[in-house]
Parts: structure tokens; sequence; C-alpha cells
């Protein structure tokens, strides 16, 4: 039987008068993987840090077991903007971290110095013997694995210059390092790129220990949890399974649901013609009867969803849409792409993907006229009204109420049906009720701020949507309601996207950022990893076959056979005496060593297995012939 890990015990959390958590008593087991969904605002960031005790619960506990290790990435990385990567990485009490840090703080100060005397020296050696006495190197090999894997080969950098996509690695990499033993994760897929979600959804499942996290991003969700926690309006739920049996489950719970409504229907159409019929012969009712009538009218098995509902009025598309041709872009020395031509088509629907900083959102500010090209040109049809719903936060002032901002846009919006709806209206329309639209903007969560935004971005009609990872902070209902809005769209979508299950669902063509150029693909990002992934293996495949055998007949070993297995034997060993030089170096090196050299050591040693792989195989060809 499992053991808890955490034990919660009646555990309230509120604000104003948003529950986030009532009476709540569970416990969270050795080796669990849970899911965390609910619709924004609901507090899954919240419940999170109450976890690691950056919030306080108003009241109940939250037990962990002794000695439980816990590693916790949040939503935005907090890092220090003074600090190099190297630094940030090792930004911990950990005593090996403290060592750690102190050797690489004493050994720039070596370098930089200009005579090193024998006192400097000794301290060195007494730092590095420290380490060796608490395996702290192991540490030091763990963060360059990570980083390397995470494309960081320049440690020195100052975090305060990286992109959003760099920090959030780092964060992963200082998070998994630690080899904690529980792992609390707020949006780990957000700013990363799809071959790191990819990479990062197999650490996970390989994973051997508990995982709690918070995502909306429905593949990384169905493959990783074995358990789903469900936070509805205070109440939390378990489902065990991924997240395609929680999906099953639900739609059971819904279709019983549904039973007792129309039990309830039924029930509250008879009390009432009972009332009707009765309300002439008597001139009072019984209290038990209206107490019962008011009490099915007021209370509902259906949970009341209100739909997003975004159908604005647009213009159609004309001959010419949107051409570009041959444009190139490069910010001092740093070239991001050139040469880059497209015509786009009436309902074309494409996502644009790639590693971060390789130039997607800077192609998007392009074609929106943000910025200009260094060549080529970019033309717009005179019909073409474009939407541009940006990756970074927009400026807002955090005192205004959210009426109030959306306002500032229009007062009046006219939807696909002609009709004109209140700024109010339309809020409505976007799940903020009468009390939330009175809030300032300040008091929103993440993902309520950007479906705001997302309001503001699209309501003035356009036929060319411009999406720069719309998907980031938003509740995976939302991302439905989108995706369904999207499907419906009568115009052309541009997208950058780390989402997989919107860039299968919504788009049918691909522009591809590679390390080589741009490249186009037609069709979704499941047709493009199963043509990718076919290509690689076809590639192994045949690195790996030996040449075909032209006489099966058994024969004596001559001389020229003889000479290659000595000279193949000879390799062999030689490239085995290399392996072995090459780890040792590593193992005692590691904290000398440069980002670059270890990389390059490491790159050595998987060249050094291929060969080594390559020639056992030509050895027993050449046994077996």
């Amino acid at each position: 039987m499992a053991k808890n890990i955490i034990s919660i015990e009646k555990l309230v959390k509120a604000y104003s008068e948003k529950k986030i958590c009532v009476e709540a008593s569970f416990g969270i087991h050795e080796n669990e993987k849970i899911g965390l969904i609910g619709i924004n605002g609901c507090g899954k960031s919240t419940f999170l840090k109450m976890l690691v005790g950056r919030e306080a619960p108003d009241s109940g506990a939250i037990v962990f077991r002794k000695g439980i290790k816990i590693g916790y990435l949040t939503q935005i990385p907090e890092l220090d903007p003074e600090l190099n990567i190297y630094e940030q990485i090792y930004y911990s009490d950990n005593p090996k971290y403290r060592l750690l840090r102190k050797y690489h703080e004493f050994s720039l100060k070596l370098q930089s110095a200009e005579v090193r005397t024998q006192q400097m020296l000794e301290q060195q050696q007494q730092l590095i013997l420290e380490i060796d006495a608490v395996q702290g190197w192991d540490i030091e090999n763990r963060a360059r694995k990570f980083l390397s894997i995470f494309g960081f080969t320049d440690l020195t950098l100052n975090t305060g210059i990286l992109s959003g996509g760099q920090k959030r690695r780092i964060d992963l990499a200082r998070v998994l390092m630690d080899e904690p033993d529980l792992i609390i994760l707020d949006e780990p897929t957000n700013h990363l790129d799809v071959d790191i979600i990819e990479w990062l959804q197999q650490y996970m499942v390989d994973f051997k220990g508990t995982i709690i996290f918070v995502t909306h991003d429905r593949y990384f969700l169905d493959s990783v949890a074995n358990r789903i926690m469900d936070i509805d309006n205070g109440i939390i739920r378990f489902y065990d399974g991924n997240y395609s049996f929680y999906l099953q489950k639900k739609e059971i719970e819904n279709s019983e649901m549904v039973n007792m409504e129309n039990r309830k229907q039924a029930q509250l159409k008879k009390e009432i013609r009972w009332l009707q019929r009765r309300a002439r012969a008597r001139s009072t009712k019984p209290k038990s009867h209206l107490d019962r009538v008011k009490e099915l009218i007021d209370k509902s098995y259906l949970v009341s969803n209100a739909e997003l509902d975004i159908s604005f009025q647009t213009q159609r598309l004309g001959k010419t849409i949107l051409n570009v041709k041959n444009v190139g872009k490069s910010y001092g020395e740093n070239r991001l792409f050139e040469k880059f031509s497209h015509n786009f088509q009436k309902m074309e629907r494409i996502g644009i993907i790639g590693a971060n900083g390789c130039g997607k959102t800077t192609l998007l500010r392009l074609i929106a006229g943000e910025e200009m090209p260094d060549e080529g040109s970019i033309k717009a049809g005179l019909n073409t009204k474009f939407a541009y719903f940006h990756q970074e936060e927009q400026n807002f002032d955090p005192e205004q109420k959210v009426i109030d901002y959306i306002r500032d846009f229009a007062e009046h919006i006219r939807t696909k049906d002609g009709a004109l709806h209140s700024a109010s209206e339309m809020l409505e329309k976007f799940l903020f009720d009468g009390k939330l639209q009175q809030s300032k903007l300040k008091s929103l969560s993440g993902g309520e701020k950007k479906r705001l935004f997302l309001l503001s971005s699209l309501m003035f009609g356009a036929n060319f949507i411009i999406l720069d990872e719309p998907t980031n902070d938003l509740d995976i209902r939302t991302l439905e309601i989108l995706e369904d809005y999207l499907d419906a769209f009568k115009g052309c979508i541009l997208t950058v996207s780390h989402d997989r299950y919107l860039l299968d669902r919504v788009v049918d063509y691909l522009i591809i950022f590679t390390p080589k150029g741009i490249i186009k693909f037609p069709g979704n990002y499941s047709d493009y990893l199963l043509v990718k992934r076919f290509r690689e293996e076809e590639e192994a495949e045949k690195r790996e076959q030996p040449a075909a055998k032209t006489d099966n007949k058994p024969r004596k070993m001559g001389y020229m056979q003889k000479r290659k297995l000595e000279q193949i034997e000879m390799e062999i060993d030689n490239l085995e005496k290399e392996s072995v030089e090459l780890e040792k170096q590593i193992n005692e090196n590691a904290a000398n060593m440069n980002a670059s050299d270890f990389q390059n050591n490491t790159d050595r040693q998987e060249e050094i297995n291929k060969l080594l792989d390559e020639l056992e195989e030509r050895w027993l060809f050449l046994i077996d012939n």
C-alpha cells in the first residue's frame, strides 16, 4: 500500500469571496504524478504555493513526511539578474552548493589575479578536497548535463539578459539537478520550444518520485499524470488515471447530472401545476411546498458554465491576402533568417515552430508591421485586417478596472450577426461577470489577464489572426473554446506555439525554423513528428546496417581478412582506452573545465560509442564470413 508523503487536513483558503478550498482533507502518496486542473482563478497556483510554504492557509494543516526534498518551479522564473547562469543554478542553501559556489568564485579570483601565491593555490586545493569529501562533483556533472541538454554553452552570461524561454530552462535545470523527492511544477511548458517539451515530458514519465503539476498542455498532462486533481469553486475531487480517463469519467458524471436535472425539472413542473391548481381554492399556500419550489428553482445539478462566445463581424479577404518575398532579418551579427517567402492563401492555418530565440516572434512582428525587414518585401492586401495577440503581457494600469480597460478600446463592439454589444456585454461573453468587471486589473490571475487581452486583440473583427504563444497561462476550458472559435474562423491564422495539441487541432501547415534555415511542411505537428522520426530511424538503420554478403558459402579466412580483423581489434582497443581516459577527465576535472571543453568531451564520448558499435558490427561480419 502506498504511503503518504503529504497529509492535508481540513484545509481552508479564500480570497475575499473567491473560494480556493473548503475543508479539504486528503493524502498525496509516493510516486503519484498529480495533474491539477481547473479554470483560471480557481486557485491552482495558490494551492502549489501553500504546499511550499509561500502562502498560508486560512486554517487546516499541511504535513510532510520528514526528510522530503522538494523542488519547486514557479510560473514566472524568480532569477537574480545580477547572477550568471552558473551562480544561479547553485543559488541554494544546500551545503554542497555553497561549496561549489565558493570554489567557482575563488577560481574566478585566481584567473584574474596577476600573481598566484602558494597560499591561494593551497586554499583552492583545500576546497577541492572538501568537495571531493561530499561527492560534490556529482552535482557539477549533473548541472552541466542539464545545461547542455537545454542548449547552454556560455555559463558566464548574466540571467538578466536572457529570454523568457532561456530563463525557464535555467530554472528547470536548477530544480532537476537537485534530485528532489517531490517536484512541484507551475506551468512547466510555458515558453519552452516543442523539442524541450518532448524531452521534459519523457523525463517526468521516467522520474522515480512524486510530481504535482499545473499545465495547460493536454499531451503533457495525459502522458505524465496518473492522478487528476480537479479544483472547482473550492471543492477538490480526485480521479485515478490520466487526463483521458478523467475526461471519460467527467462525461459519465455529466450524463448522470443531466438525468438528475431532468428529474428535477419534471418535479418542478408538477409542483408548479399543483400550486396553480390550488391557488384559486386557497388564499394561502402551504409553506412546505413554497420552500420546495424555491429550492428546486435555486438548485441545479448542472454547473452553469457560461460559454466564451467569440464571434466578431469580419471583412471578406481580397484576392491578395499577404505576400512575403525574400525577407531577411538580423540583429547586429545575429542573422535570424534570410530569403523567406510565402504567398498566403484564403483559409490558411499556419503554425510556426522552432527553438527559442530563432526568430519566430520577429517574423510575426515583421508581418504585423511592427518592425521592418532588412531585405525583401511584405505586402498585405487592401482588405486584409490583422489582429495581433502578443506573447508579452500588454502595458496596463494595475489600478484600472476591467470594464474601463475594454471601454478604452471601444464602448460598443459588433458581432458576426451584426448586433451591437456594449463593452460590458462582451465581457460577459468572455466569462467576466458584473463583479469581476469592477475588479482592478492587478487583482486578476495570469489567465484572466490573458483572456482579457485576447478580447482586446480580437474584438475589432480581423480576417487575419496572428497569435504569439496564445496558450500560455490559459486554462484548458478557455483553450477548448478558443480552438472552437479558430475552427470556425473564416480567415487566415498564423500562430507561434509550443502547444502540440493546438498545433494538431488548428493548423494544417507548418513553418519550421531549423539551424539550417526555414523549411515548410504540409501537415500538423503530429504529421511532422511522424515523418521526422521515420527519417531519423531510416538514417540510423542505414548507418548500422553492415555491407551485404556476396558469398554465403563458408570459406577459410584469407590473409587480407586477418589483417582487417587485426586492424579493427586495434582500433577498438584504442577507442576503449580513450573512452576510459575521457570519463576519468570529466569526473576528476569537471570543476576546472569550461562549458565548451565539457561539451567537446561529451560529444567525443558519444562519437566513440558510435564508432565502437560500427567497428563491432564490421568485426562480427568478418568473423561470420
